[in-house]
């Protein structure tokens, strides 16, 4: 043979052992088996309402809080409970007039403590505190609507970190519980009755041992007399008229009877039941017409 042939047949050769390696090497790979295994599906969240307040909740506008009867109400059901304005001047000297509910009227039915402490709270978490005392004998210190939204409490005579913007709750804390009313006693010579949350009345003696004040009034001859007695709206917290109460109907012994708004005898400073000298009580209120003036009154209806 040839050594161009022989050579050809190398170069044949060659040729043949390539195309084989790159055969090999282009083979496709052994499949790998999937796992048999089933993943475990991941737990899916549910959205929980749990912590999102009721629609009636939502509403509230201010509440009463403490070891008291917890009491809420909205912007409407406070409206309800009938308003007076009050002016207040700032430390710039500007006054300006607010509408509102009184505070004695807000705190009667709750029943708090003797000797409490009343810690007025924002919606920042600002708090100031002042004596139930001095919020139940103050006849101008209200929860105020405030103009720029929301409430606000507005205490003339106090300090102005009592002035209270934001107000959403009113926590009583400390104090001596008070002893729930029981009812009518037999024999009561004084009652509260009508639209109230419970009807209450006392013994002449149950009323001589509460506390008293003074009051002037001027009768029809111009004669100004001063007399003792346990101030009206103190009567009505005990009672806690209803919120849709709106007069008040004094009684006689011997069936007289005078009217007068529910309202203007709450926010009144120096209306009365006073003491007669013979025994018995009488309405008086400065002011007012003499006809609501009742000797020998026995009860207070709520209408």
């Amino acid at each position: 043979m040839s050594k161009k042939l022989s050579a050809l047949f190398i170069i044949l050769a060659l040729f043949a052992a390539l195309i084989a390696g790159c055969k090999a090497t282009t083979a496709q790979p052994t499949e790998i088996p999937a796992s048999t295994k089933t993943p475990e599906p991941v737990p899916t969240l549910e959205p929980t309402t749990a912590l999102e307040p009721t629609a009636e909740e939502a509403a509230v506008a201010l509440k009463i809080t403490g070891p008291a009867q917890e009491l809420a109400w909205t912007e409407d059901e406070l409206k309800a409970l009938g308003t007076l304005d009050v002016d207040y001047t700032g430390k710039d000297g500007t006054t300006t007039t607010y509408t509102g509910v009184l505070m004695s009227t807000l705190l009667g039915p709750a029943n708090a403590p003797k000797g409490a402490t009343l810690v007025l709270v924002a919606s920042d978490g600002f708090t100031a505190e002042i004596a139930l005392a001095d919020v139940q004998s103050c006849a101008d210190c209200i929860v105020a609507f405030d103009p720029e939204g929301g409430l606000r409490s507005v205490l003339p005579s106090q300090g102005g970190k009592l002035q209270v913007k934001g107000l959403v709750e009113i926590q009583i804390s400390g104090g001596t519980p008070a002893v729930p009313a029981a009812g009518i006693p037999e024999g009561a010579a004084l009652k509260i009755t009508g639209k109230v949350a419970q009807e209450i009345g006392w013994l002449e003696a149950d009323v001589l041992a509460m506390d008293t004040i003074q009051a002037q009034s001027t009768n029809k001859s111009g004669e100004t007399e001063t007399y003792t007695g346990v101030l009206i709206s103190k009567l009505l917290e005990m009672a806690a008229p209803t919120a849709d109460a709106t007069t008040l109907v004094f009684v006689a012994d011997d069936g007289y009877t005078a009217e007068v708004a529910l309202v203007d005898v709450q926010a009144c400073a120096d209306c009365i039941v006073s003491f007669r000298s013979k025994g018995g009580f009488s309405t008086v209120l400065p002011g007012y017409a003499g006809s609501t003036q009742v000797k020998g009154v026995i009860e207070i209806q709520v209408k």
